[in-house]
């Protein structure tokens, strides 16, 4: 005889996500409103509804919960570039689409950016955690939409894709407007440079 597991198990497994994920999103709003150094694990479980002796259980302190931030925000990237930028016809459109999308995603999270990038300088693994997780995800995806136009033969041989995706992958500065205006001369340079003549 088989005994199927007791829905009460299956309820605390997905509370325990939901509680986790609660954590997640509510440390995202406050490290990004108050900062990491004046963030405190009491408010952000205040935030999220939870005990805070969860953060403690689920992420071991502080610290793991910006870790497990950023290894969130890390699948989301690919979810949020697929949904967001499908191909496009032209070399000159893509790279452009590309740089936009990561400007705006950039400007959108600016906030909790800073203080990722803040910690990041003083905590190797955070930025370990940044770089392979978060940058290298939005370098591989935008390098495979430059593959797509190098087969299609739309960029010319030699041309090194790796250093192109890292190039529009690379924050454009503060001020929206005008990184909006460097993006779009941005792409339309990259795309004439590398283009099959």
């Amino acid at each position: 005889m088989t005994i199927s597991p007791s829905p009460i198990i299956e309820r605390g497994k997905r509370d325990k996500e939901q509680r986790r994920q609660s954590l997640i999103d509510s440390a995202t709003a406050v490290f990004a409103e108050r900062g990491y150094d004046c963030a405190t694990t009491r408010e952000v479980a205040e935030r999220a509804n939870c005990a805070e002796g969860l953060i403690h259980r689920y992420f071991n302190g502080k610290r793991g919960l910006l870790l497990a931030i950023l290894e969130s925000r890390a699948t989301q990237v690919v979810e949020d570039f697929v949904g967001a930028l499908p191909d496009r016809d032209t070399l000159e459109e893509e790279i452009e689409k590309v740089i936009l999308w990561h400007l705006d995603t950039m400007w959108e999270r600016r906030d909790f950016m800073r203080v990722a990038v803040s910690q990041a300088a003083i905590d190797s693994e955070i930025g370990r955690t940044i770089n392979e997780g978060i940058h290298n995800e939005r370098v591989r995806l935008t390098k495979e939409k430059l593959d797509r136009h190098k087969r299609s033969g739309r960029i010319r041989s030699g041309v090194e894709l790796e250093a192109i995706a890292q190039t529009i992958t690379v924050s454009l500065g503060q001020d929206r407007g005008i990184a909006r205006s460097i993006a779009i001369e941005a792409a339309a340079t990259l795309s004439r440079g590398i283009c099959r003549r």
